[in-house]
């Protein structure tokens, strides 16, 4: 770690010398509805590259030191242009929502760097680790120096995959072997669709169930008060 830290804060120092940043330049946010929608059952339409930071303690410390390194990145495939890939960012602290969703993409430490991505990642190039959370297959955590080359040739390197992916999907869906992601997204929305009606029956059904209580209930006490009035009679 002092190893990784040291190479960091070296790095670092000498991009701040050689070309400072420009306000314009920052890592992009990813809204919250977009990263739950790219680690969903459906696949995005493009890939993410996410560096999953904290601004607090220690961890925020040393994100700090590394995001310069991230911004470097994600200025590379700006200027490079690169199509369907977005290197972004996303705070795990800002809500209680931010910590759920960080959890469900198998953040354990900060910061971690994690790309997800259209299609099926089927080999570890550049220290990719494959994610044993959420969608196994599209998820790799870098788990290789913080470095600003090594992380752009590990981005780089698995949408090429991905790409490639994409194309050997595309031609399965052709010959009607795959599915494609908006029939996939049209069953899941039926299927939200179906428990949504399967819900509301069941509160029609126990808004009923109370009803009948409610009267059997009256029923019940208009009984009651008239045994002791046939009884005086």
């Amino acid at each position: 770690m002092k190893l990784l830290l040291l190479a960091t804060a070296t790095y670092a120092a000498k991009q701040a010398t050689q070309a400072p940043r420009q306000p314009g330049a920052l890592t992009p946010v990813i809204p919250l509805t977009n990263l739950t929608q790219a680690l969903g059952g459906y696949r995005p339409k493009q890939d993410y590259a996410v560096f999953f930071y904290s601004p607090y303690g220690e961890a925020g410390a040393y994100c700090q030191r590394v995001l310069p390194l991230w911004d470097a990145v994600s200025r590379w495939h700006a200027a490079k242009k690169t199509k369907r890939l977005s290197v972004v960012k996303f705070s795990c602290e800002m809500s209680t929502e931010h910590r759920r969703l960080c959890q469900a993409a198998g953040v354990r430490q900060f910061p971690t760097i994690s790309f997800i991505a259209h299609g099926s990642l089927k080999w570890r190039p550049f220290g990719g680790k494959f994610s044993k959370d959420k969608s196994p297959s599209r998820v790799a955590v870098y788990r290789g120096i913080a470095l600003a080359d090594a992380l752009r040739d590990w981005t780089m390197a698995l949408h090429r995959v991905s790409e490639l992916q994409r194309l050997w999907s595309g031609f399965r869906q052709m010959l009607g072997r795959e599915r494609s992601p908006q029939s996939v997204e049209i069953e899941m929305l039926r299927e939200e669709l179906r428990l949504r009606d399967a819900e509301d029956q069941n509160r029609r059904l126990e808004a009923s169930i109370q009803k009948m209580r409610a009267k059997l209930a009256d029923a019940g006490a208009e009984r009651n008060a008239e045994e002791p009035a046939k009884a005086a009679a």
